[in-house]
């Protein structure tokens, strides 16, 4: 059987070691992973139907592909030339905007984060009616990027978050969880396979990818009810649901990671991610 795994070209160059692991563990199911550089595809539609071509030639279609990349209109496309797409577009099209997912997993009336969607062109008019330390978001941003604390008073700050943003959608926020503490839970399917808690080592940012301090964390009876009520909401594949820890230690949803990094899964337990995963795929094609 033939997957693909798709990635951007910079982030297969990043990604070589996991990218192996999913070859590597492949072979034990009888699956060839090939990976698939996102930017060496044209897809569209040609004689009223849709085409996939890389490399500038037509390309046998895969059984299915795994999504590594935020390309929600590529797993549209795949989708409508009949391949099973890990994610899907749709919870690739939830999770990758953070307004979107904020929007849909207020349905739930678990704790969220107060928070503003602005369109790009309005953030320096959305900031004069802030006070206090505020956190701005790209609607799109990625593994602890574009995300900015600043004081909405000081002019520099405001001007440098407005440069830095001025043709994207972002959303604002009100700075929650002074110990800068943060979980995240990582799901396939409707199965919580481990939860991680990160500390920022300096400013407020806990990313692993930025340097952060991490652990493994058990989930009380209460916190994984309400992993499972966003989980049956979504109805990912495989996701990281992201969660601010409170000034009360309380979990506040902040996030779904569509394209979910496991460095630091890897780092705290001795859980094979990939091998979970693929058992999934295979019992969902």
């Amino acid at each position: 059987m033939i997957g693909w795994i798709l990635y951007g070209r910079k982030e297969a160059e990043y990604n070589k070691h996991y990218i192996t692991m999913y070859q590597e563990e492949g072979k034990k199911f009888d699956i060839t992973f090939e990976l698939i550089i996102v930017e060496d595809l044209d897809f569209g539609v040609r004689n009223n139907e849709w085409y996939l071509e890389y490399q500038g030639e037509p390309v046998k279609l895969p059984r299915f592909a795994i999504c590594r990349v935020i390309y929600p209109l590529l797993s549209k496309q795949l989708e409508c030339m009949k391949v099973a797409v890990f994610n899907n577009s749709n919870v690739a099209r939830i999770c990758n905007d953070k307004a979107s997912t904020y929007q849909t997993v207020a349905s739930l009336g678990i704790d969220i984060v107060d928070t503003t969607f602005c369109k790009h062109g309005e953030l320096r008019d959305k900031l004069t009616k802030r006070n206090g330390q505020t956190v701005v978001k790209t609607v799109d941003g990625h593994g602890g990027q574009q995300v900015y604390l600043i004081d909405p008073s000081d002019i520099s700050q405001v001007d440098e978050v407005v440069n830095n943003t001025c043709y994207q959608d972002t959303v604002i926020q009100p700075f929650v969880g002074c110990e800068n503490k943060d979980l995240r839970v990582y799901v396939i399917g409707n199965t919580i396979i481990a939860a991680i808690l990160r500390k920022a080592k300096e400013g407020f940012k806990s990313n692993f990818s930025l340097g952060g301090e991490v652990s493994v964390y058990e989930l009380n009876k209460e916190e994984r009810e309400m992993v499972h009520m966003i989980i049956d909401l979504v109805k990912p594949n495989m996701v990281g649901i992201d969660f601010i820890i409170g000034d009360k230690g309380e979990l506040i949803f902040n996030e779904i990671e569509d394209v979910v990094g496991a460095r630091m899964l890897y780092q705290c337990t001795d859980i094979n991610l990939v091998k979970l995963y693929i058992e999934h795929i295979l019992d969902h094609l």
